[in-house]
């Protein structure tokens, strides 16, 4: 049985992925049960959307955030049914699949086959055997966390962590890998190690399973992950979400306070005050602490100190003529001992053509993260030149963009370094001891499209158990 008085009224803190997910989510499910409470969210900003939003200019798609999502979460591709917008979905194109590293002073592709790999350039001979020692590397089975380095050169070497890992994971996570909590952000590597004693063995016996179920198998990542967007961009979800709650969100409307009165709580923002059977912190981690801070200090505390990199994020628009590399491709990534400012750069209209007018290209530059926090004190000017310098070094660019749009987030992506999951463990505790109270979006448990969209499932599902 429903309790209807508990599920009577939700706060949602949040218009972003996180926040619409969550709301769209419990309607829908309440609906199933026969109950709809009345939903009220919150945003600060003017615009719905978050981060994941896309501008269309001059035939250029340019995303603010992310570029995509993979189909490897079900989570994600339900969500898209539910809405029935499935036939907007847009499948990155076969180029995609090549990667590229700038290492040396040359753009390396990454070969994605052992044996290609073995014969590739990327790494120095050393390095490459090191990496195919990895078999016979003793598995770590403490209960212990550490860092993404600490397993990258323990298992594969320090050539693979300084020259791919460290790469990789600034271009996903903006993120330091001597800094970062491999539990928290690569929990499927920590699994395989313990559950099959390495990264090669574990790679083994999923083949072997799938050869005797018929059922594909991949590494952490998944099995074999396709990268998707919509035809106007990722902008296109959240604007679906955001149409379906145009008179329930409140724009323009920070939440700045929430007190635990009896069974409610009462919201405090800079215009009103709410009182509310559910309150659902979708806002960033520092925004969600201000938030409880006369409710709960140290777990306040323990979100505050949750660190953001900066992320700027630089459109430039170029004639085909005017690249002199192949650009067939993802992108290239950039590690941090090359002299290179920025992150990397996404071929936006390889991955996904028709981003980019006929005859023109669009790239994607990702500046600052973990290892560049002063790419915040820079100007707009400066940021664009910077973009414009370094793709001029890595992709030979010739002339100046005749397109350009910059996007800033000085808080751009939450870093779950070590003691991360201490800290999403102290916001777990107090959503047990305050019923009605829900933690969720980026800040937590996954920074992508479909970390989002996981935990609105978990925190709607959670929401309609409670309410029994």
């Amino acid at each position: 049985m429903i309790n209807p008085a508990a599920a009577k009224k939700v706060v949602i803190v949040g218009a972003g992925i996180a926040g619409l997910s969550t709301a769209f989510l419990i309607r829908q499910i309440g609906r199933l049960k026969g109950h709809e409470p009345s939903i009220t969210i919150l945003e600060s900003k003017s615009t719905p959307g978050g981060s994941t939003r896309t501008d269309i200019v001059d035939g250029y798609t340019c995303e603010w955030g992310p570029n995509g999502f993979l189909d490897n979460e079900p989570a994600t591709l339900e969500l898209i049914k539910m809405l029935g917008i499935e036939d907007r979905l847009v499948k990155a194109d076969e180029a995609s699949a090549r990667r590229y590293i700038y290492h040396g002073g040359k753009m390396r592709e990454v070969a994605m086959n052992p044996l290609k790999f073995l014969f590739s350039n990327i790494l120095p001979v050393s390095a490459k055997l090191r990496v195919g020692m990895e078999y016979f590397i003793p598995a770590n089975r403490s209960d212990g966390d550490e860092t993404v380095y600490s397993f990258g050169e323990r298992r594969l070497g320090k050539g693979f962590a300084r020259f791919l890992l460290d790469p990789m994971v600034s271009g996903i996570f903006a993120g330091d890998i001597r800094e970062l909590s491999l539990q928290a952000v690569f929990p499927n590597m920590y699994s395989m190690e313990r559950q099959y004693g390495g990264l090669f063995k574990a790679l083994m016996a999923k083949k072997r399973e799938s050869r005797k179920t018929g059922v594909k198998s991949g590494g952490p990542s998944g099995p074999g992950a396709v990268l998707h967007t919509f035809k106007n961009g990722m902008g296109e979800l959240t604007a679906d979400l955001a149409s379906r709650f145009s008179s329930e969100i409140k724009l323009s409307s920070k939440a700045l306070s929430a007190l635990r009165r009896n069974d409610s709580f009462i919201v405090k923002t800079e215009n009103d005050t709410i009182e509310t059977d559910n309150l659902i912190l979708a806002c960033p981690s520092y925004e969600a602490a201000a938030i409880i801070a006369d409710m709960d200090k140290p777990t306040a505390d323990k979100l505050d100190s949750i660190p953001y990199a900066p992320v700027d994020v630089v459109c430039h628009g170029f004639p085909e003529k005017s690249i002199e590399q192949d650009i067939r491709g993802f992108g290239v990534l950039v590690p941090r001992h090359e002299g290179i400012r920025s992150l990397g750069c996404l071929w936006s209209d390889s991955i996904f053509p028709g981003q980019a007018p006929d005859g023109f290209h669009i790239l994607r530059t990702i500046m600052g993260g973990a290892h560049d926090y002063r790419i915040a004190d820079e100007t707009d000017n400066s940021v664009d030149q910077i973009a414009f310098n370094d793709m001029k070094t890595i992709l030979g660019v010739r002339g100046k963009p005749g397109f350009r749009k910059i996007f800033r987030h000085p808080k751009g992506i939450a870093q779950y370094n070590m003691g991360h999951l201490d800290k999403i463990a102290a916001a777990d505790n107090m959503e047990k001891n305050l019923p009605g109270l829900y933690f969720t979006g980026a800040s937590y448990r996954g920074v992508s499209v479909n970390g989002s969209v996981k935990d609105a499932f978990r925190v709607a599902e959670k929401f309609w158990d409670m309410a029994r």
